[in-house]
């Protein structure tokens, strides 16, 4: 679990919370008071914020898809939780007694074993299939600590390694290895092209393998020579939309360490 989803789901509690505290009825039940009207709508106001900041946290590092699904899995836990620790607070709201009744008092169907069970287990699968699908869901590359951030030309980028294994040994005994990387939103429609590749290229026409994809996030595979050598880098190309073009090398140790090792070992 990241500091991020922990930051999320803490500010969901505390914007539930602060909403209940922002509720006459739960005011009472939290503080053992009841709130001026100014105070309560402040609460309620402030509850609000947390929960469209915990949501703006989770779209801006994971995007509107994850970071919506994310947000709501964390509101999911936040709410369950305050839901079952209310019974338990220090002090509970006092109850007026209830007048005696001349009728005999409803008497519920006791419950079998197997019943608290079932019902348990439909409570509880929610949020253990959500905590399951977090600790198997792997860490979006440019997310991870190891991507790399700077600028070429007059344009911010992102740049990872899409995994941290080796490359992969395709077709011939071609080796090779995937790389993502994402320019600001506002250099997309100045770019033309990104291209990737081990060694300095020669000329502009042939700057090495083309990111594409769909998205913000672009992919490339690139070949590993058998001749390369950790100096030789990796050299990334950009070209404008206004023919402009800007080159950057990049240690092969710093941006891929398991890149780095597999060519080492290369015979």
């Amino acid at each position: 679990m990241t500091p991020l989803n922990i930051g999320v789901f803490l500010l969901s509690l505390a914007g539930f919370v602060t909403l209940a505290a922002g509720m006459s009825k739960h005011a009472k039940h939290l503080l053992r008071r009841e709130l001026p009207p100014a105070v309560s709508r402040l609460l309620r106001a402030l509850g609000w914020l947390l929960l469209a900041a915990a949501l703006a946290i989770g779209i801006k590092q994971w995007h509107a898809d994850v970071g919506l699904v994310t947000w709501l899995g964390w509101l999911t836990v936040a709410g369950l939780l305050l839901v079952f620790y209310l019974p338990h607070w220090p002090w509970q709201p006092v109850t007026k007694a209830a007048k005696p009744r001349s009728e005999k008092p409803y008497t519920p169907a006791p419950r079998s074993g197997r019943q608290v069970a079932l019902g348990a287990l439909l409570l509880a699968a929610p949020l253990v299939l959500f905590t399951w699908q977090l600790i198997i869901t792997p860490e979006r590359p440019l997310l991870r600590d190891d991507a790399l951030h700077g600028q070429i030309g007059p344009w911010t980028f992102s740049l990872a390694e899409q995994d941290k294994h080796a490359p992969e040994i395709v077709a011939l005994g071609v080796p090779l290895k995937t790389f993502v990387i994402r320019f600001c939103d506002a250099c997309q429609r100045d770019i033309r092209q990104a291209s990737l590749k081990i060694r300095q290229p020669h000329n502009t026409s042939a700057p090495g393998n083309a990111f594409g994809g769909r998205g913000t996030e672009k992919r490339v595979e690139i070949p590993i020579p058998r001749a390369a050598s950790i100096q030789d880098g990796l050299w990334l190309t950009v070209e404008g939309n206004d023919g402009s073009v800007h080159q950057q090398r990049f240690a092969i140790e710093r941006l891929s360490p398991a890149l780095a090792r597999f060519i080492e070992e290369q015979p």
